[in-house]
């Protein structure tokens, strides 16, 4: 398993609802930017709890699979 996930630093508020919804710790907290980091991104298992629950919606987590994808909304 693993996945590409992007996050919209310009959008994101650092809320840190992400980094506390991801249960695999895939996203951890840049202190310096104040902003959330992909830190291991390979660990990541496409539960999409991070791009769900982010209120200003600037993650994406894009798993790579064969065949078409579904939105998890």
């Amino acid at each position: 398993m693993s996945a590409d996930i992007e996050i919209n630093l310009e959008e994101c508020t650092g809320c840190k609802t992400c980094i506390e919804a991801c249960f695999v710790d895939v996203l951890r907290w840049d202190d310096t930017e104040e902003k959330p980091m992909i830190a291991y991104k390979q660990d990541c298992v496409w539960c999409f709890t991070c791009e769900i629950n982010c209120p200003v919606q600037c993650i994406k987590v894009i798993p790579h699979m064969h065949g078409r994808q579904v939105s998890p909304y």
